[in-house]
């Protein structure tokens, strides 16, 4: 009766190299959503219907980034923080321009934005991550 034996040999190597690709995941990923976010606020702020200005001027990217659970957030965010010049108050009127009211029909900017870039997104995610483990064979 014969045996065969296997031997497995390199194993660290390949551990150490999924461990970086892991590693290398989020900060690739979270360099795209950034640099698309700052692509959606500057089409935001091109398709947002301007009075005062005030509410063009409220559009920023938002970057939440929770290192624990490997979650980084980005979005674009629209009023808040910028004050309207003819009232003095802070632009609390991003969601009713967005969405209309029943005064006053929807005016869409951040959703059309987003629209506009969700292609090139997915595109652009899927680039950096089929790219990312050839580094490490």
């Amino acid at each position: 009766m014969s045996s065969a034996r296997l031997r497995i040999t390199g194993m660290e190597n390949v551990k150490r190299n999924f461990n970086a690709l892991v590693k290398g995941m989020d900060p690739a990923a979270a360099r795209v959503l950034k640099e698309v976010a700052k692509e959606v606020k500057k089409e935001a702020k091109e398709l947002v219907p301007v009075d005062t200005g005030a509410l063009r001027a409220s559009i920023r990217v938002i970057v939440t980034a929770a290192t624990a659970g490997h979650i980084t957030r980005v979005g674009v965010r629209a009023g808040g923080f910028e004050v309207n010049p003819k009232t003095g108050n802070l632009v609390n009127y991003a969601v009713y321009v967005e969405f209309g009211t029943s005064r006053q029909t929807p005016q869409p900017y951040l959703i059309l934005a987003a629209s506009k870039k969700a292609v090139p997104v997915m595109r652009r995610l899927l680039r950096e991550l089929i790219i990312l483990p050839r580094r490490y064979v």
